[in-house]
């Protein structure tokens, strides 16, 4: 006892000439540190008691095995603390009640397995005296739950690089985007069952898909046909071209873009107080879709349908006044967004050879296919400062899509996805300058639907590539206005 009071009081006696200015970081942490009263030398030898073990001494599983001296005591006897630190007075078994979540880990080896959270799949953890043990969810196995019993994926049955998800009794399949259905075989633009494809549209049903028509179509037989019947269904040009199809790209780069009377019979002029002033498209005998630009400061205009040429009455013309003006509510003169109206005629359109509506895509169909073509169709009239300077029709069958991304980067103004461009980027574009509201029209099995409306030249600069309103976007909007 008196050799090891010596060896530590000789610990104490400073080894330097001169006291440092700043202590050791270890050192300097013991500052305001304070010692148990009854942690002192050699207490260990000491009976154990409570008091003292787990009062007066910072309480811990190993004092208080110290306590009973018994580690079955230490786990399991009811005691009375009273107001240690940790338990304000409760009588409770020591630590097999409220702290057993703790302490009982310390039991075995003071190692707690479950901490990694070794079980899967929403297995339970239990820690056991040398390793953890896992309880299983029903049909998994495996010392971590990592088997299932049941492979569901083994068979790949997820379709167009759709990702499959394995649990107990089943699998599920994230699909890619444009893909749907159990195991990711419906696509919303390939209408395909059984190796069949539909003429227009399509919809799933009952995990397979029927087939359906646009408006003034029938379905054949074969139920993936589209038959015409009405004299006049939309989209269908009843007028041959005046170019060859393999000089029609042309009319952009010569200049030769007159129309022959009739090869846009949907196509629509606008004019007030007897002046072009816009563009629009006929969708049926009662409504014409153009933009919201073009009619929200108007008071008044009238519609005029079979129009060609405007310094020659050719007899197809027909004029209609306006019985309602249906402007989109989120319509944004300054980002130019939800640029469309739809407008009522006091009359019904009489159709022909000249004047025949464009059919309205369903928007799966439009935005999966149509828009993924190589080319749409633009017709309008060519304008200069808000005024008609070629009276003839102009029309571009093979106008190219344009990449969203380096659409965004040829504006000076956001494009959002309501929008989309088509043109030709190598040289100034001459479809830049035609009317406001000109329609974009996409050609399918010889059927013409309606994909864009012209934002206008005089809002925008659009010498690079035209941007247009993605009429996908509004057949929801567009039908239930007109119904």
């Amino acid at each position: 006892m008196a050799w090891i009071l010596g060896l530590v009081l000789s610990s104490l006696v400073p080894t330097e000439a001169h006291q440092q200015v700043f202590l050791p970081s270890t050192a300097a942490r013991t500052l305001l540190g304070r010692q148990k009263r009854e942690n002192f030398l050699l207490e260990e030898l000491r009976p154990g008691n409570l008091q003292r073990e787990c009062i007066d001494e910072i309480c811990n599983f190993e004092e208080a095995r110290e306590v009973f001296e018994d580690l079955e005591k230490a786990v399991s006897k009811p005691v009375s603390c009273h107001n240690p630190p940790f338990m304000s007075g409760v009588t409770s078994k020591f630590f097999a009640s409220h702290l057993s979540e703790h302490f009982l880990l310390l039991v075995s080896a003071n190692n707690n397995a479950c901490a990694s959270t070794p079980c899967w799949n929403g297995g339970t953890c239990h820690n056991g005296v040398d390793e953890y043990n896992c309880t299983c969810r029903t049909g998994y196995g495996g010392r971590s739950c990592e088997i299932a019993e049941n492979d569901n994926c083994a068979s790949s049955p997820c379709k167009n690089g759709g990702w499959c998800q394995n649990n107990a009794t089943q699998y599920k399949c994230s699909c890619e985007t444009g893909y749907h259905g159990l195991n990711c075989e419906l696509g919303p633009f390939d209408c395909s069952s059984h190796g069949q494809t539909c003429d227009h549209f399509c919809k799933s049903d009952d995990g397979t898909y029927i087939c359906y028509c646009a408006a003034g179509y029938k379905l054949g037989e074969d139920e993936k046909s589209c038959i015409p019947e009405v004299p006049y269904p939309c989209g269908k040009v009843m007028v041959a071209s005046s170019i060859e199809d393999t000089d029609l790209i042309l009319r952009a780069i010569d200049g030769d873009q007159n129309c022959r009377k009739g090869e846009y019979p949907w196509q629509v002029l606008l004019k007030h107080d007897n002046e072009a002033v816009c563009a629009g498209a006929i969708l049926n005998k009662d409504f014409v879709l153009t933009s919201a630009d073009c009619v929200n400061q108007l008071h008044s205009f009238t519609v005029v349908v079979g129009e060609n040429n405007l310094e020659v009455n050719e007899g197809s013309e027909q004029t209609h006044n306006i019985s309602q003006i249906h402007i989109h509510s989120r319509y944004s003169r300054v980002t130019f967004e939800n640029d469309i109206a739809l407008l009522r005629l006091e009359t019904p359109i009489e159709f022909n050879n000249y004047t025949i509506p464009i059919c309205l895509p369903e928007t799966d169909f439009a935005e999966f296919f149509l828009m993924n073509l190589e080319y749409g169709a633009i017709s309008g009239w060519k304008q200069k400062q808000g005024r008609i300077n070629q009276p003839v029709l102009l029309g571009v069958p093979y106008v190219p899509y344009v990449e969203f991304s380096k659409c965004e980067r040829l504006q000076h103004f956001p494009v959002v996805h309501r929008m989309f461009c088509a043109g030709f980027e190598e040289l100034e574009d001459p479809l830049c300058y035609l009317t406001r509201g000109s329609p974009f029209v996409t050609k399918y099995r010889d059927v013409w639907y309606l994909t864009g409306m012209s934002l206008g030249a005089g809002e925008y600069n659009c010498s690079m590539v035209p941007v247009y309103t993605k009429v996908s976007r509004y057949i929801n909007w567009i039908k239930k206005t007109m119904a």
